[in-house]
């Protein structure tokens, strides 16, 4: 026979008997288990020790002829929990929230320790002073302790809690840094001619600094690149570059492009205007 779900052994060495007891119960009613099969149910699902303690506690009886009710009222009276005593009040009095615990967790822990304490009608007053009390310096206990005790109830603590908690956490993430990161992407643009005039411009000027062009025999003028003339006699230094926009030098000369000379586009730069001097001078020489 299949039953629905399952139930583990219990060990009263390292289980609750009440809790088995309540699981046990619902396990039967499921599966719709018959009254003279529940008691083997019972005995099936004990382990070796706690079926020894039954064993015993029944003691001259036959535990297999026992019913199923008989088996349970034997282990409540053994399991049956102590009176309450100043040792589990203390317990509950100094109870306070683990650093990792949560405060639903935390809220929990102190129901199970007030089930032995017998507070009758000031169970939820107790559960709420303990509750505040216990959790320690900090955002938590400073918004609890703003609220009015007199209408204050431990349902209403553990919101006003939990919203502090978040409170502190978001804060703590944006203090750190850990918020969101948004990517900034790289933005191209396509540079015009009056761009490439304004970064011309300066490199112009300073390559025509470093030249030095003083008319010297053996230099070449910064305008048109040829020799045997100074920058101040050539008759292209009023003509406008064709690469940068800029008035006082030739295309073939541009700081522009001055990494990426081509002799044949010198040569149409110096014949496409009409000055004798420079094509004179404009003579091709192999080394």
């Amino acid at each position: 026979m299949s039953f629905l779900g399952n139930i583990s052994n219990f060990d009263y060495k390292n289980g609750d008997w009440s809790i088995f007891k309540g699981r046990l119960n619902q396990f039967l009613l499921l599966n719709k288990v018959e009254e003279d099969r529940k008691s083997a149910l019972l005995i099936t699902h004990l382990s070796d020790d706690t079926y020894r303690l039954l064993r015993n506690l029944l003691h001259p009886k036959n535990i297999e002829e026992q019913k199923y009710k008989d088996l349970v009222s034997v282990l409540d009276e053994h399991f049956k929990p102590a009176q309450c005593s100043f040792v589990d009040k203390a317990k509950f009095y100094g109870a306070t929230r683990g650093p990792s615990e949560s405060l639903g967790d935390w809220a929990a822990r102190l129901r199970g320790l007030a089930s032995f304490c017998e507070f009758g009608t000031a169970l939820d007053m107790n559960l709420r002073d303990r509750f505040v009390l216990g959790l320690g310096a900090g955002p938590e206990r400073d918004k609890l302790f703003e609220a009015d005790v007199n209408t204050l109830t431990l349902t209403r603590a553990l919101e006003l809690a939990g919203q502090a908690e978040s409170a502190r956490e978001a804060k703590a993430m944006v203090t750190n840094g850990a918020g969101v990161i948004i990517k900034q992407e790289p933005v191209y643009r396509a540079a015009g001619e009056a761009t490439w005039a304004r970064r011309a411009a300066p490199r112009a000027a300073a390559a025509s600094a470093a030249a030095g062009d003083h008319g010297d025999p053996g230099s070449r003028c910064r305008v048109c690149g040829l020799k045997n003339h100074s920058a101040e006699k050539c008759r292209f230094k009023t003509f406008k570059c064709q690469k940068c926009g800029i008035k006082g030098h030739l295309r073939k000369v541009c700081p522009v492009r001055v990494n990426n000379l081509n002799t044949e586009e010198e040569d149409s730069d110096a014949g496409s205007f009409d000055c004798k001097e420079c094509s004179l001078y404009n003579m091709r020489s192999e080394n």
